[in-house]
């Protein structure tokens, strides 16, 4: 089924393998460069060394936190440069067979004649907050094993810590905009919060710190915002993946890392002013508690004020995070920690409609069509708690819990009639949800036949509890009106009756997971493993529901290593979504189930400093519901014209190309590309079938950043940008509305004043490129993207 593209992936295997191996290769050891490291912190020095050296070192931040270095001058080589930064610390450094470098604690002394050959195994971490690059040693949202990207069978990104800051990037929204595959769109839905998709398919799951929570809009508003400055990365893993997330679409799961406490004190204040009154505060302290470095602590403190780049709407956003982490034990840490983030936004978000024969009516960017009265008030409170044991053995335990608490009172203008009338309709929507997710998982190496492996077990549980209130009819707007002439301040606020309308729901879902990673010979590894759910639906206020017992969802890959430096993979996984319809039999319909088959190419270049990947996918979405025509009419359980049944079929097929990391010392990029189409098999209207499943999601998409250091006498300076390009798209609710393709582009440079202070500007949308974000629908929907704009930021490390 995939012969049809596999042309572009062999193509892209021959590229990837024909990358000559000798660029692995580090500069001769006895090639002496000259260096002026000051005396400092040990980690920000190996790193500096590192990169002019051009030589790959793995170390984590635990090896460093707390180790200062008399720094380096003058020419050396490489050996006698880590000699050299390493004295006093306790540390040194082995060089593996690839020309890397691993840094391990120094041997005791010994006498020359008793010296024996040491095995070094390097110690894997994912964090990237410090690390200076667009991309990551090792993922775990896939299977729960933190193995590296090449390790993964798999397509993965990770959005570091590096690249968020260099891009400016500040919300989940920015964040969806710049990670490979994905789909941002704006103006469907009430508030300021896009809808998300990858692979033709709404994206239902995301992760905090690798336990599930809900996403999805409720119907007309999407709460699903959130703010990048608490964490330190964000892993993504495309496709179906029903092994560690559960239920949901085979589209993607996003996981949000949060930053952690270090035993090193570091405090660091930013300010940044931008366009329309952008006002950004944050400051980030982390440190040992106590002398002995047994307890860390880290708070984080942000604010932000802006308007929108459209009329009346303003926003403002507070945030504090704490964190705690105690050695409570040999090998045990407890954490401890807690979010909370406010909102308050006025002004209401633009939603503009068009013609009636679809072409856009031509108003301003700036217009919006909102009530000075519409608001957008949240309120997300977040407690968690994790205990993780390590044992001799390599094996390693953790219970980890999150409960959030989301409040949201909102008002909001829609539109209604057609070009020659517009009317408005003011809604008023209130909820208070509560979802809870708790974890328990335990994995580690095993030997087997004489070989070593990797396996991991678990069990998981979410519930979330829903409750939703408003008033839909409200109109307070002189009918009809002129959106060439709208003011906005006209209209007083009307008087909701918030009973209107109410929803209650409960969800349970329960998961039993295990997987295992079996290294078959040297070069060939399997992973295999399977999730068994149980999920339960409950509408609290009608008292129906359904549920689906003992779903069981496959997972398996195999990584065949060419050489030291590039793989080829494959692997099938599933993902399934319960229903809520029945059958003329008054059956539940069979839960959707998302099956990805997916095969690709991966690289790790100069151990692991940058990573490439080529993919390409199938993936099948079946038992979607059917109108059952050929039944009873009308349907004896459900009263309705026809019954139901499950036989509708979504498929989607791609390729995906990516590389991010360190091309050359100094320069940082990453860079994607996507091509997706999906389109319907079987559906109800059989004219449907052949056509795109959703027709607003770009199928072509490219997207690219990078960050380059200047060299010599310039090395304050870091220069780079960024470019978003897409295929033109049409409506999925009216064919008429059309945005055609689009290329914008970034630019950022940042000045190192001293160890201490720095400063970056950031420039959006260079050429001012107006194009619409979303489409939507005659009377609604289509949202203009963000015009060019500048942010300056200045950084300050205490």
């Amino acid at each position: 089924m995939l012969f049809p593209i596999a042309g572009p992936i062999a193509c892209a295997v021959a590229l990837l393998v024909s990358m000559p191996v000798q660029a692995q290769t580090p500069p001769a050891q006895s090639v002496q460069q000259d260096y002026q490291i000051a005396a400092g912190a040990l980690g920000p020095a190996l790193r500096s060394f590192a990169m002019r050296a051009g030589v790959a070192l793995t170390f984590t931040a635990d090896q460093t936190d707390g180790k200062r270095t008399a720094g380096l001058r003058g020419a050396v080589g490489v050996p006698d440069g880590f000699a050299r930064l390493l004295e006093g610390t306790g540390l040194d450094v082995v060089r593996l067979d690839n020309g890397g470098y691993v840094l391990r604690a120094a041997p005791p002394a010994a006498d020359a004649t008793t010296l024996r050959a040491v095995t070094v195994s390097a110690a894997v971490s994912p964090v990237t907050e410090g690390s200076g690059s667009y991309t990551a040693a090792a993922a775990s949202t896939a299977t729960r094993m933190a193995l590296s990207l090449r390790e993964t069978p798999q397509s993965v990104s990770v959005l570091t810590r590096q690249q968020i800051e260099d891009q400016g990037l500040v919300s989940l929204d920015d964040a969806v905009m710049a990670i490979t595959g994905l789909v941002a769109q704006k103006g469907y839905y009430a508030g300021n919060s896009g809808s998300f998709s990858a692979r033709g398919f709404p994206i239902t799951n995301m992760m905090l710190d690798g336990l599930p929570t809900s996403m999805g809009a409720n119907g007309t508003f999407n709460a699903d915002n959130a703010d990048l400055v608490i964490y330190d990365r964000v892993e993504l893993v495309r496709g179906a993946n029903g092994l560690t997330s559960g239920s949901g679409n085979p589209s993607a799961t996003l996981n949000l890392v949060r930053k952690r406490p270090t035993a090193q004190r570091q405090a660091t204040a930013t300010a940044s002013i931008g366009r329309w009154n952008d006002v950004q505060l944050q400051f980030d302290a982390a440190g040992a508690l106590n002398d002995a470095k047994s307890v860390r602590g880290r708070v984080v403190v942000a604010g932000q004020d802006q308007d929108q780049f459209y009329d009346v709407a303003h926003d403002r956003t507070r945030q504090l995070y704490g964190i705690v982490e105690a050695d409570i034990a040999r090998d045990a840490t407890l954490t401890l920690g807690a979010h909370y983030r406010r909102m308050n936004n006025d002004g209401g978000s633009q939603g503009l409609p068009t013609r009636d024969n679809g072409d856009q009516l031509g108003l301003p960017r700036s217009a919006n069509l909102s009530n000075a009265y519409d608001f957008w008030d949240q309120t997300d409170k977040t407690v968690f708690a994790e205990i993780d044991q390590r044992f001799d053995n390599g094996w390693r335990a953790r219970l980890a819990a999150t409960r959030k608490w989301q409040d949201l009172d909102m008002a909001f203008t829609s539109l209604g009639g057609s070009e020659s009338r517009y009317t408005h309709n003011t809604q008023v929507y209130g909820l208070n949800n509560v979802q809870s997710s708790f974890d328990a998982m335990a994995g580690g190496p095993f030997v087997l036949l004489g070989r070593k492996h990797e396996m991991t077990v678990g069990l998981s549980r979410r519930k979330a509890v829903n409750n939703n209130f408003g008033d839909w009819g409200v109109r307070a707007t002189p009918l009809p009106f002129d959106p060439f002439n709208w003011n906005a301040y006209a209209a007083a606020q009307p008087t909701p009756n918030l009973q209107r309308w109410g929803l209650g729901s409960t969800l349970r879902e329960t998961g039993a997971y295990g997987s295992a990673r079996f290294s078959i010979t040297d070069p060939l590894a399997v992973i295999v493993g399977a999730r068994s759910s149980w999920y339960d639906y409950t509408n609290d206020r009608a008292g129906t529901g359904y549920k689906v017992t003992r779903e069981i969802t496959p997972y398996a890959g195999l990584v065949y290593d060419l050489n030291a430096i590039h793989s080829l993979y494959a692997s099938w996984t599933e993902i399934f979504q319960p229903q809520s319809g029945v059958d003329a039999r008054g059956d539940l319909l069979k839960p959707l189930t998302g099956t990805n088959y997916e095969a690709g190419v991966k690289g790790e270049y100069f151990g692991g400093l940058l990573n490439a990947s080529a993919a390409v996918f199938d993936i099948r979405q079946e038992n979607r519901p059917m109108t059952d025509r050929s039944g009873p009419s009308p349907c004896p359980s459900t009263g309705s014209t026809f019954c139901t049944r499950a036989a509708g079929e979504v498929e989607s097929r791609g390729i995906e190309f990516e590389v991010s990391g360190e091309i050359t010392p100094g320069w940082q990029a990453s860079a994607g590309y996507t091509y997706v189409e999906a389109k319907f098999k079987r559906d109800t209207d059989a004219t449907n079938n052949g056509k795109l499943f959703d027709p607003d999601l770009p199928r072509h998409q490219l997207k690219v950043a990078t960050s380059y250091r200047l060299p010599g006498d310039l090395q304050r300076w870091r220069v780079g940008g960024s470019l978003y390009a897409q295929n033109s798209i049409f409506s999925s609710d009216d064919s008429n509305i059309r945005q055609g393709g689009y290329t914008y582009v970034g630019l950022h440079a940042g000045y190192q004043f001293s160890e201490q202070l720095s400063v970056r500007l950031n420039v959006n949308n260079v050429f001012d490129k107006t194009y619409y974000q979303g489409i939507g629908w005659t009377t609604g929907g289509n949202m203009y993207g963000t015009p060019r704009n500048a942010t300056v930021t200045l950084q300050y490390k205490l």
